[in-house]
This record gives structure tokens, sequence and C-alpha cells, in this order.
């Protein structure tokens, strides 16, 4: 029997969103390896593989494809950050614990 070290849970709305969305945790892992510094729009796209209106979806919520409600912006896991009237994103405290506990999940599920 495998024994979890931790007793933290995921807000079960936060979990459903990243659940159904491979490219939400792709953009949520990426902004955590380059913490605390932040990254703008089509570069995160570039690292990740995908293309910006995608990533954009991810992260603000676009349409029916990604909800706006289940964004990564609007579960509080990543910001928004206003630089000369650029754009750029940044992980939060609460994004960067749930990555941590995703990825150790992770380390403990049987294939």
């Amino acid at each position: 029997m495998i024994v979890i070290p931790y007793i933290l849970t995921i807000d079960p709305h936060i979990l459903r969103s990243l659940n159904k969305s491979y490219l939400r945790k792709k953009v949520l892992f990426y902004l955590d390896s380059i913490y605390p510094r932040c990254d703008y729009l089509s570069n995160i796209a570039r690292q990740i593989g995908s293309d910006a209106s995608n990533v954009l979806g991810c992260l603000k919520g676009m349409g029916n494809r990604y909800n706006g409600n289940s964004s990564l912006i609007e579960l509080g896991l990543v910001e928004v950050v206003d630089r000369d009237g650029y754009k750029y994103y940044r992980i939060t405290e609460l994004g960067r614990r749930v990555a941590k506990i995703l990825k150790e999940r992770a380390r403990y599920d049987v294939v």
C-alpha cells in the first residue's frame, strides 16, 4: 500500500478544471518552472508547443472551448502583470501550491 505523504487537498473546481485540460496543466507547470519570472503569451505558447490562441483560452477563457470560470486566471492560479502596456503572466502562490501537489501525486500514480 502506498501512503501519500501529504494531507493537502485541492479545491474540486480547480482539480476538475486542470484534469479537463492537459494544456492548462502544461501552462501552469511551465509558469511554475520559471517562477518568480513572468512571461508573455506567445513565448508561453512557444515553450509548451501550442498556439497562442489556445494558451490565451487556458489563461483567460474563450467561448465554449475554454470556460472563463475555469480559466487559470479566474481560478487564482495565474496573475496578469501589466508592464508598460504589455501583459505578462505569472503563477500565483496558490498556483505554485497546486502545481507542487499535482507533481507529487503524479509520482505516486500507478501506471
